[in-house]
């Protein structure tokens, strides 16, 4: 009999405050610390000591103690594919690189991004993949340039390619998507579509990121799928007294996957960050109902399309994505006149006015443009 190996993944993490401030109940820190392999979304670059171009989205950063604090914890493997993995450009990617060193993967050239993380222990090999969707910046998603850094783009079709000749090396392979509609609790069909394709390839489990709270999970083909484990511990801002107003914004979902003989078992433990200053096992009633909620969704065609379509139209009528919004809504007078000075300074300047960088990014990010897609739909 092959001893038991055991993974612990969490969701995204970003301390913009000293990770000093931060402490993690025992009961979560000796979990964590009893797992051979703990897994963990690197969120956020460090900061460089660089001068940027001001831009039009904010970049953001995280603490120079935060690796440490994280290593403390435990964490042996960082996925640094995400939207933000050059916020600060490649001074920040090479920063966070050489910080993590080998422990993070997913980002780099253009092999580098791609390329399997492989770990060899207790006599297996276990390969991750860490992918993500078309960001703002540093995601290899035009097929024909591959030069400089960037992230692997998930919809890249060698990715399908990569997954069947990992299969070959490793016994067992898991695909990390950072991916997904930031601030709703139940994926799009895309996304749905996209991580049991993994799957189909020969993926054994997804354990996905980005939308910044707990999705639902299923088992596909015997092989699990959690579609966003939320946030770990995610603070942006300087005060640790900052209350971000999203739902479900400080509640985590963590994986315990146990390995052994072939086969995959896994357990759900609920977190919560409580005032930005600690992390602790969530045991609330409330919790477990809300995952079962959730999960039944993925069972459930018509359930599922009228609560996705609810909280859409929740979406697309707050200025939660003000993209969408002013893509859906009349333009308010004020936010016309702001159109036509901002076009006429354009033209004034020997732009063009097409060159509109909000509908660039919307075109872009696929799970947007998925989701202006349903809208029109409705």
């Amino acid at each position: 009999m092959g001893k038991e190996t055991t993974l612990f993944f969490a969701g995204d993490f970003c301390s913009k405050p000293s990770a000093s401030e931060i402490t993690v109940s025992k009961e979560l820190a000796d979990l964590i610390k009893s797992c051979d392999l703990k897994i963990l979304n690197f969120e956020v670059p460090l900061k460089p000591d660089v001068t940027l171009p001001i831009q039009q989205y904010e970049r953001f950063w995280q603490n120079d103690d935060v690796p440490n604090f994280l290593i403390g914890l435990g964490f042996n493997l960082f996925s640094i594919a995400n939207n933000h993995a050059f916020d600060w450009g490649d001074a920040g990617f090479y920063k966070t690189k050489t910080v993590l060193g080998n422990a993070a993967f997913g980002a780099g050239t253009y092999d580098e991004a791609y390329k399997i993380k492989v770990i060899e222990i207790n006599n297996i090999k276990i390969g991750f993949l860490a992918l993500t969707y078309a960001a703002y910046t540093g995601v290899f998603d035009d097929v024909l340039h591959h030069n400089g850094l960037g992230c692997a783009y998930i919809n890249d079709l060698r990715v399908n390619h990569d997954i069947m000749e990992a299969k070959k090396y490793v016994d067992y392979l898991f695909v990390l998507p950072h991916n997904g509609i930031e601030y709703i609790d139940v994926p799009l069909p895309e996304t749905i579509a996209r991580y049991r394709d993994f799957i189909d390839y020969g993926a054994d489990g997804v354990i996905g990121s980005h939308p910044h709270c707990p999705q639902g999970w299923e088992e596909y083909k015997g092989k699990p799928i959690f579609y966003s484990l939320g946030n770990f511990f995610f603070n942006s801002k300087e005060n640790t007294k900052f209350k971000a107003n999203k739902p479900h914004w400080y509640e985590g979902l963590c994986v315990l996957l146990e390995l052994k003989a072939g086969e995959i078992n896994y357990q759900i433990i609920n977190t919560r960050n409580i005032d930005n200053v600690q992390i602790v096992v969530d045991r609330e009633a409330e919790r477990e109902k809300n995952n079962q909620q959730l999960c039944s969704y993925l069972n459930d065609k018509i359930a599922y399309e009228s609560y996705l379509n609810d909280q859409c139209r929740r979406l697309t009528a707050s200025q939660e994505m003000p993209i969408i919004d002013k893509t859906f809504h009349e333009n308010s007078l004020k936010e016309c006149t702001k159109l036509i000075i901002r076009n006429w300074l354009r033209h004034f300047k020997g732009k063009s006015v097409g060159n509109d960088f909000s509908i660039r990014t919307l075109m872009r990010n696929d799970n947007r443009r998925n989701l202006l897609l349903r809208g029109i739909k409705e």
